[in-house]
Parts: structure tokens; sequence; C-alpha cells
């Protein structure tokens, strides 16, 4: 072969190896809407009509574009939580970084590479809080068969090891959120009103379903004897519905001299009570005016869901405008994910898409086994429980080796600093079950429970250990020491205001990303690093802020 048939057939080899990227297109319109996801009516803002969103699906090394439309009254963007955007970062979806906002009535095309990148992630709105009230979605990036996967050390045979495979495939992306019965812009004014932080939800969802259950005030005030020392009429149990518990002193763990189990912590009956309020009200003199959406304000609002010592306002406001109201139980479907027994094993992709709810998560009578997190392979991790904080993503796999039948998937709320609320939110997963209508029993034993209401592991179930999760393909950082090392003092001087070594972040009229034409290089917030070096940043809480857990 002649040098220049050579040359010839190596270009050939290469163009047709990237020619494999594929160009994977969608359309999102978001747009008002109504809907009750977990029973009680509230206006949201939806893609495609769609709450969660379209799931978008690729491969890795594919070409994404997606057109957005935006109808709504407010402004919006979209980010890709997790990707990498190189070579695109004015596609990440930040306003007053990458991108002006999209306008009302305008529309904007994103268009990035996936190449090098895998595994689950998922898109929300990036202005103001307006993902919660319903701009989210799960995007799936479908790893290379070349790659090999930490799961495949499950396989006791080929058989096995291509039911895996399969799986992974198959997996069922499940969007676990809190929420509200007020949208987010009534919500952030009332926080301006009272000073009193939206710590407590109204409902946990999975996939956009979910359930409203109401507690007896003896359970609210119950504190770390939560269930323990109750009457035995507010202790029965409950099938597939259970219901928020908050207490002011709620640890991690109960951190009482009686051991907890299972069976110590008793499944509240429903009951009707009154608690704080989540009604529309105007924003303070002193408080800095934001144009709010037009969406109107359900007249159900916040159930019942704090103990009367968790709720403070902020120094200089108070409370009192916040009128109390009742919680009512709602019956509303919860999602259910089937899988099919005969094949072994099941893949569910998890992603905590909530505001402010830290949650743990664990599937009654089975282990979960952790193989990526955030995206990417992690050396593989069996546990009975997942805590998973906001943003984070995991996915798992499952031995379907138990009965056949209908097992809950529960993730529940995790108390801790400031956020004081529990909560349990709860999915069924079925296998080899025709149906799963009102006659059909979810399989609930105490015995094979892992969880407790609040959120904690039952005594001597593993949970999962995050300084464990090593990447499996083996990215070490960079040994040696740092080329610079930054410390800055983080904290909280304002309702809504954070500041980083005690400068604010003030968002730029034109993007950072513009070039030299932004307003947003500050020389007080911009901080210049070399180039090509390894940056240690160190975060710490100043000791005067407003919020000692930011």
């Amino acid at each position: 072969m002649t040098p220049s048939s050579l040359a010839l057939a190596l270009f050939i080899f290469l163009w047709s190896g990237s020619s494999n990227a594929a160009l994977r297109s969608y359309s999102f319109t978001i747009h008002q809407g109504s809907r009750a996801p977990d029973g009680v009516s509230r206006e949201v803002y939806l893609i495609n009509s769609q709450q969660p969103g379209p799931q978008i699906d690729v491969d890795e090394g594919d070409d994404v574009e997606v057109f957005v439309k935006n109808q709504l009254p407010v402004e919006t963007t979209i980010h890709w939580h997790g990707l990498l955007q190189r070579g695109t970062p004015e596609m990440d979806g930040v306003p007053g970084v990458s991108q002006l906002p999209i306008a009302p009535g305008s529309n904007f095309t994103y268009k990035f590479s996936v190449k090098n990148e895998y595994g689950f992630y998922w898109y929300h709105s990036h202005f103001r809080a307006y993902y919660n009230d319903a701009i989210r979605g799960a995007l799936m990036i479908y790893p290379a068969p070349s790659r090999i996967r930490p799961f495949e050390s499950l396989a006791s045979n080929s058989a096995e090891k291509s039911a895996l495979l399969q799986a992974e495939r198959n997996a069922t992306s499940v969007l676990l959120n809190d929420w509200t019965h007020s949208v987010s812009d009534t919500i952030y004014a009332q926080y301006f009103e009272t000073g009193t932080y939206p710590f407590c939800v109204d409902s946990l969802l999975a996939n956009g379903l979910g359930r409203v259950q109401c507690l007896p005030e003896s359970i609210l005030q119950a504190g770390t004897g939560l269930g323990l020392n109750l009457p035995l009429e507010e202790t029965t149990n409950t099938s597939v519905a259970s219901g928020p518990m908050t207490m002011a002193t709620m640890a991690k763990r109960m951190s009482t001299g009686d051991t907890v189990s299972a069976d110590n912590i008793a499944q509240a009956t429903t009951l009707v009570h009154t608690s704080m309020a989540s009604m529309p009200v105007g924003i303070s003199s002193s408080a800095e005016t934001i144009p709010s959406s037009t969406m109107p304000v359900s007249a159900v609002s916040m159930a019942s869901k704090t103990s009367s010592a968790a709720m403070s306002a902020m120094p200089g406001f108070n409370a009192s405008s916040m009128a109390p109201e009742n919680c009512v139980n709602t019956t509303s479907p919860l999602l259910t994910i089937d899988s099919n027994y005969t094949q072994g094993w099941l893949a569910l992709n998890l992603v905590n898409s909530g505001a402010v709810s830290q949650l743990a998560v664990s599937l009654d009578a089975h282990s979960i086994f952790v193989y990526a997190a955030d995206g990417l392979f992690v050396e593989l991790q069996e546990v009975k429980v997942l805590s998973i904080a906001v943003g984070q993503r995991y996915s798992v796999m499952i031995k379907l080796d138990q009965q056949p039948g209908a097992y809950l998937l529960r993730f529940a709320s995790y108390p801790g600093g400031d956020m004081q609320q529990v909560i349990e939110g709860q999915a069924i997963v079925s296998y080899n079950a025709e149906s799963l209508d009102t006659g059909v029993e979810v399989l609930d034993d105490s015995a094979s429970t892992w969880m407790l209401k609040n959120g904690s592991a039952v005594a001597n179930v593993t949970e999962l250990d995050p300084t464990l999760l090593r990447p499996f393909e083996g990215n070490n950082p960079r040994s040696g020491p740092a080329g610079l090392t930054k410390t800055f003092l983080v904290s909280q001087t304002g309702i809504v205001t954070w500041v980083v070594d005690r400068y604010p972040y003030s968002e730029p009229t034109i993007p950072v990303l513009y070039g030299n034409t932004s307003d947003g290089w500050q020389a007080n917030t911009t901080i210049h690093m070399p180039f090509n070096s390894t940056v240690d940043i160190v975060m710490m809480i100043a000791n005067d802020s407003m919020d000692t857990v930011t």
C-alpha cells in the first residue's frame, strides 16, 4: 500500500469512527398547567404537559440538540446538571454566567456533545426557584459497550451478566422531590415577609406521584421519643401510606436509651392537624421588590409539618402573619415500578431533584447495589439504606430474590441542622404481579423494613459510606501539593443574601461568558487561577452566619 493510500485509509477509518455519533434532537415547550401530584391541585410549570418532563435518552458520544420554547409569563433557562459542557460552556443554562434567560414568548436551542461522558443526569430550570414548580426531568447517557461495568462482578455466569446488562439498559429513572402546595414565588415572598425559611414541605413525590398524610400533635412534638411512648390508639400500623413527622430536636439517629428498631417506630393514624400557613403575602418594604409569576395559589396549602420549636423567624422578623391551616389526607396514586422476576435483576436511576430535603432511600426486603454516583461508575457497595442529598444521583442494581409481589420503595427526609422535618414518601416496586389495584396487598413487614420514618437506618443495617465511593475506572487526582490554596468564609447575612469572603454575588446584566462586554468581572468577586494547575478550595462557614448549615 502506497503512503497516499495508507493516509486515505486512515482518514476513512477516523471519519467513520466519528460518524457513529448520532444527533439526538428534542423539542421542549414550557408552559403553565394545573396538576394534583399528591391529590391537591395547584398551578405548575410543565414541559410538554409532563411532570416530570420528558426523559432524554442518548448514547455516549452523541450530539444533543434541545429546542426550548418558553410560553411562561416568566423567564427561564434549562441547566444540564452534571454535564461537563466541554467546548460548549455557553450551553450550561446558567443565567448571568453562560446565557441570558429565555424571555416569555422566546426560544433558545441548546447544542452540546456527550463525547466521553456517560451515566445518569438530570436537567432543570436554573432561574429563580422555578424548577420546584416542576421544570425538571431525567437525562440518560447510555455507556459505550466497551466500558466494563462494576456490577459485572455480581454475575455467576454469562447468562446472568447478560441479564445485568439488560437491566442497566432498561433502568427506570426515578426523580424524587419534595413538594409544596404553594408556588415558589409565593414561598419566596413569604420568606421575605416573615423571615421564616420554608424548611417544611407538604409531601414527597416519585416521578410526580405521592400523597399527603397528617399526624397528631403528639407525634409532631414527641422529639427524640417519637413513637416510643405514645398511646396505643396513636400507633396503629398503616400499609402503603405514611406521613410527615417533624420535631425540633430530631437527629439523624434517635438518641434515646431504648433500642431503635422498625417495631419501635409507630406509623401514625390519620388525623387532622393545624399548623403554619402558606398563603400569598406581600413583600415587606425593607425587602427588594422582585416580580413574581402570575400563577395563582391553591386554596389548600402546606400540611401539618412542624413542631412549634422548629418554626422560628429570623432576627428582626416575626411569623405572626402566617395564619393556621388544616392538613387533609389524600389517597392519590403512588408510582409503581414493574419488573420481571424471571430476569432476576432491576436497575434504578435515583436522583434527589427536590428543593430542601435530604433523603434516605430503601427498598423493603431487598439489598441495593450502588454501582454509579453522579453519573460515573464507582466501586460496588451493597447497602440497605442510601442517603441522597439534593442534586445527587445514584444508579443501583437490585436482585429480585424475594417472594414475587409488591414492595415499598421508601424515601424519607433526613433531619439535621435547621432542616428538622420528618416526612416519608413511598413508591411501589412490583414483580410478577398482574395488577396493583386497591385489592392487591403490598408486602409491608417490619422485619424487612430497613429504615425508620425519620430516615435513619434500623439497627445493624448497612448504609452507604460516601468515603468508599472510589472511581471504578481509577481516575486518580494529581499527587503532590496544590499550586494554589484558597480559603473562603461563607455566611448568610440577610434573608436571601449569602456571601463569600464578605461579598455577595450580583448577577450580571450581561453574562460573564460574553467576555469583556460583561459587567460580571468585579474585582472583589473574581478570582484568577493559574492555568493547568491544581487548586485546593476550602469553604468554611462563618461563626456569625444566620444559617450555620449552609
